[in-house]
């Protein structure tokens, strides 16, 4: 099978120069060579913290919170409160979360904002944390800091931030006034539990600290491409996603995507996907996952992408042997007719045994060359309280009623090359309550997602401008993006 390209950033913006005419990204070579067992090394620094007693992911009730919205009467119209450029064209958005008090935290690589006061940290730099007021149109501070931010998480009882930066791990304080730590080299992706607990990816290898920043343990996944990592506290378990190239029997090569539970000390606890080369049968089609995190209702949630309707995702996650508990609604859920395609997969796990509790395929299609498969792939993920899931991306021609979208009352231009999708899915999987996108003659990706009370978002990086403008003042002129809705109560 082709393999599915290794860099977001260049799927973000590759995908938007070539999927218009191809229907799919352009691919890499493979990489080649059999799989390293994964090695784990651990550095035990100081004990871990007590888990929570609380329900994982969940902290105290958000105070200051606008009132929850219910849901569009038409999945493809949205009414966000914000839809807003971050700084000049250059920069991007890379991450967005909800504080416990329901400000909207932005981080990425941003210049040229206008008003707020700014709090440096360090040298300061491009790289920045954005606090906005719950309705995204109320810039209320900037955060200057000297690396580039790839990435971040709330603390979700405590507030404070943990930022992934191209100079390390940092841990800010509940009012991101000052760091409280910073650790390691070049961080991608960052997570932070309950309880404090900090995992934090730097190439192949994830480094998980206690809240005060002392060394837990270090988990290197030799031989393996690893995408991402989240933290639940409350069964002490940090979760690390990605794939493995492989080669044998009848699939040469593929990649096969897994998901693993580490606890604290950095001993492999579950794993999910990672099956045997041996065990794939006819399941050749390239599959990754990309992103990992734990749902506001305390579950463990998927996004993955897979080369082709012959996919792991289509078998039970703990044994391929079993179907998935997948939920099919219409063509845009079902993997038929996809080619090689490239397209999402989302998943529910319980956290602590890792077994799979729901799954969904998501897939555009071309109505013009009789609903082909198209590609959409996902960068982020997430789910509100009560589990609805919330996911995001970048999508070729074209989502479901993407003629339809409808933003604020006004209906967008039409596909552009490369949508800035968000998709918000009912508990059960069977209904899409919001899928629309926020390219208005423009192209981009969804790169983060958030909600909590009553506060959704999402930011993304524009590749090209023509992205919807919302009501407030305008917070630049390209670059990042954020749009703010309300949550659904």
């Amino acid at each position: 099978m082709r393999a599915i390209s290794q860099s977001r950033r260049r799927t973000a913006v590759g995908v938007v120069l070539v999927l218009l005419a191809s229907g799919c990204g352009a691919d890499p070579p493979a990489r080649t060579g059999a799989a390293a067992p994964t090695t784990v090394s651990t550095d035990r620094v100081a004990p871990p913290s007590t888990p929570s007693a609380g329900r994982a992911g969940l902290g105290p009730a958000p105070v200051d919170c606008p009132r929850p919205g219910s849901a569009p009467r038409s999945s493809n119209r949205l009414s966000p409160t914000a839809g807003s450029y971050l700084g000049r064209a250059g920069g991007t958005a890379t991450a967005v979360d909800v504080t416990p008090a329901c400000q909207i935290v932005v981080g990425g690589r941003f210049t040229g904002l206008p008003g707020g006061p700014t709090t440096t940290i360090g040298r300061g730099g491009a790289g920045a944390l954005l606090l906005l007021d719950g309705t995204g149109r109320r810039l209320l501070r900037t955060v200057r800091l000297a690396g580039a931010v790839e990435d971040l998480e709330v603390r979700r009882g405590g507030g404070e931030i943990a930022v992934a930066t191209d100079r390390g791990a940092v841990l800010l304080d509940a009012a991101a006034g000052r760091a409280r730590w910073q650790r390691g080299g070049p961080a991608s992706r960052v997570a932070v539990g309950s309880a404090g607990t900090v995992a934090a990816l730097s190439g192949s290898t994830v480094t998980v600290y206690d809240l005060g920043g002392a060394t837990l343990a270090r988990v290197a996944l030799d031989g393996r491409t690893v995408s991402d990592v989240a933290v639940d506290d409350r069964s002490g378990l940090v979760f690390v996603s990605g794939f493995r190239q492989t080669g044998g029997a009848r699939c040469v090569p593929v990649q096969i995507a897994y998901v693993h539970a580490y606890d604290r000390r950095g001993a492999l606890r579950w794993r999910a996907y990672d099956h045997p080369v041996d065990r794939l049968g006819d399941l050749c089609a390239d599959s990754r996952a990309d992103r990992v995190a734990m749902g506001r209702d305390g579950r463990l949630y998927v996004a993955g992408e897979t080369a082709g309707g012959n996919t792991v995702f289509a078998r039970s996650a703990a044994d391929v042997g079993r179907p998935a508990p997948n939920v099919v609604t219409d063509d845009f859920s079902r993997a038929s007719n996809t080619g090689n395609a490239h397209y999402t997969y989302l998943a529910r796990l319980d956290p602590a045994s890792g077994r799979q509790l729901a799954g969904q395929v998501v897939i555009s299609r071309i109505d013009s060359k009789g609903d082909r498969g198209n590609t959409i792939t996902p960068l982020a993920v997430t789910a509100d309280e009560s589990g609805r899931i919330y996911a995001g991306g970048v999508s070729a021609y074209q989502i479901a009623g993407r003629a339809q979208v409808t933003l604020g009352g006004r209906r967008l231009a039409p596909y552009a090359g490369g949508d800035a999708w968000v998709l918000v899915l009912s508990a059960d999987l069977r209904r899409r309550l919001t899928w629309v996108v926020f390219t208005d003659g423009g192209a981009g990706v969804v790169r983060g997602v958030a909600v909590a009370g009553g506060v959704a978002a999402a930011a993304a990086q524009v590749d090209r401008a023509g992205f919807w403008r919302g009501p407030g003042p305008s917070l630049g002129a390209g670059g990042g993006y954020l749009a703010a809705w309300p949550g659904l109560g």
